[in-house]
């Protein structure tokens, strides 16, 4: 009787056994193999998302740290040195970091010892978190620093410990930042990392330069005044020396890095020939210093060519800033982790690569056909040419 009843229940199961044939096993397979492939894309969109918005949060609370601290001190930036000195082609060999500077007050008010000149200075100790730092190979431009207390007192931001930490900084083609310290101990100085785990970009505007722009009918004049490689003229196009708003060198530490960040990206690889930052050491200064003057300064505020009367007259070579974005900008490298890529469809979009390679800031109100942006309306607009970029930008107005 119960091997009878076996037979009957193996015939109306279909199979020899209760377990899955061969072809219902490669089909689950199939399906699961479907459904993975269908979810990775949404998992790793959602994974970029929340990357993005810590690392937007991570920059909201630092331009914040930044007003606080200019709301304490008569308005001034934070940065131990100034901008003059960090901008300086000094810099350049030493790859000392606009971050780095901000981070030395914004971290409170004990870590900065007291001057390299002074004999009363403790001795560089790294084992013991004590190092010296500047922008320049003179004693007279650096300090000594406690790394311990940055964080401790008085501090207006203190960051993630995941979030900040010293970068490869030894001169090499393996280096994530550029330059040779002078005193190997600055290579310990850590650097505010965005989310990604990419170092992050300040832009302090000088106080020392005009605050109002002279304008002229040459372009390059104007831009220059709005940003330079250097604060000293070496570097600069033509004879343009004196303050400028924003310096190049001031983040020469991370724009000619040669293994920047945690994908040991080459800052100044050639973005005519791939993907590159539009503002690293391989454009010609001149167009550099054109792209960052344009999305550096406010979209919404615009000067013209004396000769030209009114907007409706203007070309978009014609039409120039006349404020920065803000007076303490903090930029991430975003996604790709390249500081405005030529694959940003920021740059394909607004560009001029067929006579130069650089963005003008009159593309923010006109398109390079000289037709006005319109709203849905069809009112006339403006836009914002960082906006299309992959990069993170927040600051203090």
């Amino acid at each position: 009787m119960r091997s009878d009843r076996v037979d009957v229940m193996s015939r109306g199961s279909g199979r020899d056994g209760a377990g899955f044939s061969l072809v219902e096993m490669l089909l689950v397979i199939a399906v699961i193999a479907l459904l993975i492939a269908m979810l990775m894309p949404a998992l790793s969109g959602a994974r970029q998302t929340a990357i993005r918005v810590k690392s937007q949060s991570m920059m909201a609370d630092l331009s914040n740290a930044a007003q606080r601290f200019g709301n304490d001190n008569n308005g001034r930036n934070p940065g131990y040195f100034s901008e003059t000195l960090m901008g300086h082609s000094d810099n350049n060999a030493i790859g000392m970091s606009a971050m780095e500077n901000a981070m030395l007050e914004l971290g409170g008010t004990r870590a900065v010892l007291g001057s390299a000149m002074d004999d009363n200075m403790p001795g560089v100790n790294p084992e013991a978190g004590i190092i010296q730092i500047g922008p320049s190979a003179d004693e007279e431009n650096q300090v000594i620093v406690n790394l311990n207390l940055i964080g401790a007192e008085g501090a207006y931001y203190v960051p993630e410990q995941q979030f900040f930490r010293p970068l490869i900084h030894d001169g090499t083609g393996n280096a994530q930042q550029n330059g040779s310290p002078s005193d190997e101990s600055q290579e310990l100085m850590p650097d505010v990392l965005d989310a990604w785990g990419n170092p992050m970009l300040v832009w302090s505007q000088d106080p020392g330069a005009p605050s109002s722009l002279l304008l002229s009918s040459d372009a390059d004049e104007v831009y220059t005044q709005i940003a330079r490689v250097s604060s000293d003229g070496d570097g600069n196009p033509g004879d343009t020396t004196g303050p400028a708003w924003f310096y190049l060198e001031s983040n020469s530490a991370f724009l000619e890095a040669p293994a920047f960040g945690s994908a040991g990206i080459d800052m100044s690889a050639d973005p005519t020939t791939g993907s590159a930052s539009v503002i690293g050491a391989a454009v010609a200064d001149l167009d550099r210093i054109r792209t960052l003057a344009s999305v550096l300064a406010s979209s919404n505020s615009y000067q013209l060519d004396p000769g030209v009367d009114g907007l409706v007259n203007a070309n978009y070579e014609e039409v120039f800033p006349s404020r920065a974005r803000g007076r303490f900008l903090v930029q991430s490298a975003g996604t790709d982790g390249i500081y405005m890529s030529s694959t940003d469809p920021g740059w394909s979009e607004n560009a001029n690569t067929s006579s130069a390679y650089h963005i003008d800031f009159g593309n923010s109100y006109m398109d390079q056909n000289n037709v006005r942006y319109t709203d849905v309306n069809g009112a006339f607009t403006n836009i914002d040419l960082f906006e299309p970029f992959d990069d993170l930008m927040f600051g203090t107005k």
